[in-house]
């Protein structure tokens, strides 16, 4: 299966260099696999996790995002957040049992058109070894993927990392990256597996252990992340079935 397998991989591809040097690899004649489907941004930092979470949801087998070199940025720091993201994307996507090796970050100038090409063996030689990706066993993750990226607490704290960890505040105060590494990674299991629970109460009243054999959670972190959402009004009981409460999506 694997060897007549050919991927399809989605490649977003940055105007001022990624897709220069694509350009450049068909004007030279440089061969490689015709596996990519390409998607011109005007800059890598435009890539939102979702678009990369779409993408498999919608039959491609992985994903690449392809920009400038650190330092030759053409907006000077688009890349910089794209590399904060995707290293918060490639854990969850362990997390939720994906693997970080469906997705590719690699950088490439508008004259590197041999390094493109390059990079487009090797990813597609990596997806071939994986296979095709099963879009409905990991449907549960992905909507609970892409409802953690559309978070505002998420994204909020993505976006300001570099501001306050690398920028001195009116006070000559920096925020510590290691320790703002810890609330992100914190808030990112947060939001996941608040996620997670409610896409399963969405599918009717629900027991705590019926949610933790279906999101793979431990029993004790289903029930803290179900109180939490019950706070929140986003979960209730819908009724008890003998002593056993089965809860539904409040909203």
């Amino acid at each position: 299966m694997k060897d007549t397998f050919k991927p399809k991989i989605l490649a977003f591809l940055c105007n001022w260099c990624s897709y220069a040097g694509a350009d450049l690899a068909g004007v030279s004649r440089i061969q490689y696999p015709s596996t990519i489907r390409v998607v011109r941004v005007m800059c890598s930092g435009r890539v939102d996790p979702v678009f990369i979470i779409n993408a498999l949801k919608e039959g491609f087998d992985g994903v690449l995002v392809s920009g400038c070199h650190i330092g030759d940025c053409h907006y000077q720091t688009g890349n910089l957040y794209t590399l904060k993201r995707m290293n918060t994307l490639s854990k969850l996507f362990d997390m939720a049992g994906i693997g970080k090796n469906r997705v590719f970050l690699r950088w490439a100038s508008a004259a590197e058109a041999q390094i493109f090409a390059d990079n487009v063996v090797e990813i597609t030689n990596e997806i071939k070894k994986l296979g095709p990706f099963d879009r409905s066993h990991n449907e549960l993750a992905l909507n609970a993927l892409e409802k953690t990226f559309s978070s505002a607490r998420l994204r909020w704290l993505i976006g300001i990392d570099r501001q306050i960890t690398e920028t001195e505040n009116v006070y000559k105060e920096k925020t510590d990256p290691d320790y703002f590494k810890k609330i992100l990674q914190s808030a990112v299991e947060e939001e996941f597996y608040h996620a997670l629970i409610i896409e399963v109460l969405g599918k009717g009243p629900i027991s705590i252990r019926q949610m933790a054999k279906q999101t793979g959670l431990p029993v004790h972190t289903v029930s803290c992340r179900l109180n939490d959402l019950e706070l929140e009004g986003l979960a209730e009981i819908a009724y008890v079935e003998g002593t056993t409460p089965k809860f539904v999506n409040a909203t």
